[in-house]
């Protein structure tokens, strides 16, 4: 009887080489994965701080509103938009003119160092009126954008 000894589909080096290719990209899905935690952890912190921002700047808006209701008060009489904008000068950039029969105040309050900032017009009308306050406008304004044109190109016209 002859028998014949078969090898193995694989050898000890196809095994040992699939192995290692396994690990290689086992190792390559891992180090991708920790740089794409790592980049959304920085766009998260980034959006965040951008949200505690604008609400920060939202919050001061608000104390605007507060501010300015008290200087005009149910029991005062109407204020000048002079002192309004003398009274709030020191906390609020600000800009108060006379409206109808009420106040219309600008504001620009400033988001963050990169320039945003939010741009702020209200109504104020008199104590007792229905709709005190009246929202012309709450806009989120970005910083300009510079655009640098070169003069010309250095083109040969000829001699």
């Amino acid at each position: 009887m002859n028998e014949k000894k078969q090898s193995p589909l694989f050898g000890v080096g196809g095994v040992t080489l699939l192995t290692v290719l396994l690990v290689l990209a086992l190792t390559m899905f891992a180090v991708l994965t920790l740089s794409s935690a790592q980049a959304d952890m920085r766009l998260s912190e980034k959006n965040a701080r951008a949200v505690r921002d604008y609400y920060a700047a939202d919050a001061q808006a608000v104390r605007l509103q507060a501010a300015v209701a008290e200087l005009w008060s149910s029991d005062r009489y109407k204020p000048q938009p002079e002192e309004i904008r003398d009274a709030l000068l020191n906390d609020f950039d600000l800009a108060v003119a006379d409206w109808d029969d009420g106040f219309m105040i600008f504001c620009d309050i400033p988001i963050n160092e990169a320039g945003h900032i939010l741009q702020l017009t209200l109504f104020l009308a008199p104590p007792g009126t229905a709709g005190r306050w009246r929202t012309e406008q709450w806009q989120f304004v970005p910083p300009p954008t510079v655009f640098d044109f070169e003069p010309g190109l250095p083109v040969w016209i000829g001699d």
